[in-house]
């Protein structure tokens, strides 16, 4: 259903935008094309099962406590995985905007997952030092990000084919849904 949503939203954005005379046809062709590569994307993440499943068994169980941040459009793929790991796992997660992350108790080593992918500039620099702090203060990062990203220092990355940055949100909550 999340998925199925997504893709009505960015319908109807397209949509109202044009009908409003907002925005531009480029970006909405863009989005439109986005949104087509998607599903091959998406194929491409249920691939790496295998590799999400074991970046949960060998760094999740060791840790107590959870917690899920993203930015801009993976704030929403925070929340929901924030949700879903919640109500499989029968804990209490948290879920905040990854620079306000450090203003919280980072002293009980928290397993973190970073949701990143389709970051781009200034923001996914912001977000790469975000990610060494929480490495510094002994959390174990978990960053989803697009393929060929090098910039974050996670514990484990998990990568997923660049899409739309509009998009990238998608995946980085399918990452969570597997992991």
């Amino acid at each position: 259903a999340f998925y199925a949503q997504v893709a009505a939203g960015a319908l109807l954005a397209c949509a109202i935008s044009e009908a409003a005379g907002l925005g531009s046809d480029q970006r909405r062709h863009q989005l439109l094309a986005g949104l087509r590569t998607l599903p091959d994307a998406m194929r491409a993440v249920l691939a790496k099962r295998d590799e999400i499943a074991d970046a949960a068994r060998r760094l999740a169980p060791s840790k107590r406590y959870w917690a899920v941040v993203g930015n801009g459009p993976n704030q929403v793929a925070a929340e929901e995985v924030r949700i879903k790991l919640s109500e499989l796992c029968y804990k209490s997660i948290a879920s905040d905007v990854t620079e306000d992350k450090k203003h919280i108790d980072l002293s009980s080593e928290p397993l973190i997952l970073v949701c990143a992918a389709g970051l781009r500039g200034s923001t996914a620099d912001d977000v790469a030092k975000e990610t060494a702090i929480f490495r510094a203060h002994k959390a174990t990062p978990i960053v989803i990000a697009d393929e060929g990203e090098v910039r974050y220092s996670p514990a484990a990355p998990i990568t997923v084919p660049p899409v739309d940055p509009a998009l990238g949100f998608v995946l980085s909550a399918m990452v969570g849904h597997l992991f």
